[in-house]
């Protein structure tokens, strides 16, 4: 039966549907100097924050930059089928009301529509509604950072409940944070691979971000680093992937396409990292595996959407 949460979202759908893309554009200007005449504070950190680490565009309406504006309103109308898509693929009404809100926000920004979402019970990537781990786990961090979220897993499961846990990650110097926290918890079994995971095997570039968690991978970039193919590298059964690589999700994601294929993993993927991803990676399993089943998770800020994953068991 209807609810709340599909009439906002169809009625979302709906107004967009009745829209071209400069009509979408002006709405969304529109929402925006609305946000900014009656919360000018918040405006302001969420202008600051889009400019600081221009994922989603940039935007200075004083010199008519409105890439951010444009890149809202291309995802909105050329991609609204595939919102609707993926509405229709979730498979509870926290996930249906993650994707509403995050779509409303993107159109009239507002962060009561994100904060009203944060999940603060379970770690990021370990919910335990979803996500069930027994002895012979094989657990994928991909985009690792320092060992945190393998540190987190253990502490969500337990150590007896995986038998390895493999860790991504591009940036030198957390590669040797994990080792330090590897032995700083005496954590057993977890392989530092000391490199990235793309859909190749090879040597690329990346660029360093403001902080070592925001570096990523590129065509050009100052520092190189060897990158596999998940598919390539490991050779026993996989259990569950994590990602959480600044963008380069999508490529990672086709690494691994043998390993979903034949041993149908648990997935965690970041998906806010892009206005497509959210979409897109969601196909991408569909098309290989038309058995998952999709699940949203919002551990973000509570001033604009961030942090916010994709479950496919």
């Amino acid at each position: 039966m209807p609810n709340k949460i599909d009439k906002d979202f169809n009625d979302l759908m709906g107004f967009l549907g009745g829209c071209n893309l400069e009509q979408t554009k002006a709405a969304v200007k529109r929402n925006l100097n609305f946000y900014k005449n009656t919360d000018k504070t918040n405006y302001t950190l969420t202008i600051n924050y889009y400019n600081k680490y221009k994922l989603w565009g940039t935007i200075d309406p004083d010199n008519d930059n409105f890439e951010l504006v444009d890149n809202i309103a291309e995802a909105l109308v050329d991609h609204r089928e595939d919102f609707q898509w993926l509405y229709g693929r979730l498979c509870d009404n926290r996930s249906k009301k993650i994707l509403s809100n995050l779509l409303s926000y993107w159109f009239a920004p507002n962060y009561r529509k994100v904060s009203e979402l944060q999940d603060k019970i379970f770690h990021q990537y370990f919910d335990l509604d979803l996500i069930q781990c027994k002895e012979d786990e094989v657990f994928v961090d991909i985009g690792a950072y320092i060992g945190d979220t393998a540190a987190d897993f253990v502490k969500t499961f337990g150590s007896d409940s995986y038998k390895r846990i493999y860790c991504y990650e591009i940036v030198p110097e957390n590669q040797n944070y994990i080792d330090k926290n590897i032995e700083l918890l005496n954590l057993k079994n977890v392989i530092n691979c000391r490199k990235g995971a793309s859909d190749k095997s090879g040597i690329y570039s990346f660029i360093s971000g403001e902080t070592t968690s925001v570096s990523r991978l590129s065509e050009s970039g100052e520092r190189k680093i060897p990158t596999v193919a998940i598919d390539d590298d490991i050779e026993e059964n996989v259990t569950f992937i994590k990602m959480d690589v600044e963008g380069s999700e999508e490529q990672a994601l086709k690494g691994c396409r043998k390993k979903i294929l034949e041993n149908h993993p648990k997935l965690a993927l970041s998906v806010y990292h892009s206005h497509k991803d959210l979409w897109k990676l969601a196909r991408m399993i569909d098309e290989l595996d038309p058995s998952y089943r999709f699940y949203l998770r919002y551990y973000g800020k509570e001033l604009l959407p961030t942090e916010y994953i994709l479950y496919a068991l």
